[in-house]
């Protein structure tokens, strides 16, 4: 988040933390206490709530932070480079589908709910070998994880500001209780086909994740 023309805002949440919009004078979803950063102007303020770490950085400093230099391409960047996103997926043939994802040198942006959501959504098994992938089923999980990426940046409000409340959303459903497809939903029907959503571990930190076994067969 950019705070100046010359200074800008880095912040690791973790898994706590989050940012959320408000118009001024707002009353805030969350307690004042959870408040660690505020960047207000004249219409809005952005709230980062439990934010864990805070770094403000020089454009010349960011260039220098480590581990910026290698994130991929920024899917939700006005100009994604799609054909430099997929070079770099097809450079981990070894690596699983949903492992592969996560990592941000691969692209930029995708956390653990949206890599069991863009999976889900691309009917494509996260178990699977990143090398197994067919032309369109990359073009499918580049695209629709840009598609779910834009779509909870802001609402849709036209001219007006509204409150983004950080609620990722997925299936475009009114009722927020169904509002994603399979992330956290072990147990419980497809949203598609009534089979039940399953869940395990994957990759080196043993992230949780989500699918629907007979929508994305193995």
């Amino acid at each position: 988040m950019h705070l100046s023309g010359d200074l800008t805002l880095l912040t690791h949440m973790l898994m706590s933390g989050s940012w959320c919009i408000y118009r001024p004078g707002e009353r805030w979803r969350l307690p004042y206490r959870a408040m660690r950063v505020l960047v207000g102007t004249e219409h809005i303020v952005a709230v980062g709530f439990n934010i864990q770490v805070a770094e403000f950085h020089t454009e010349e400093s960011l260039r220098r932070r480590t581990g910026l230099s290698t994130l991929g391409p920024c899917l939700l960047a006005t100009r994604f480079d799609e054909a430099e996103a997929t070079s770099r997926l097809l450079s981990h043939p070894q690596l699983e589908v949903g492992d592969a994802l996560l990592r941000q040198s691969v692209v930029a942006g995708i956390g653990n709910v949206y890599k069991s959501e863009v999976c889900f959504a691309c009917d494509v098994y996260p178990f699977r070998k990143v090398a197994s992938l067919t032309t369109h089923d990359v073009s499918c999980l580049l695209s629709i994880a840009r598609r779910f990426l834009k779509a909870n940046v802001t609402d849709a409000s036209g001219g007006q500001i509204v409150t983004y409340i950080g609620l990722r959303r997925t299936t475009a459903r009114g009722n927020p209780k169904e509002r994603l497809w399979v992330y956290r939903r072990a147990g419980e029907l497809c949203r598609r086909c009534g089979t039940p959503i399953q869940s395990r571990k994957q990759g080196e930190d043993a992230r949780t994740t989500f699918w629907c076994p007979q929508c994305q067969p193995s």
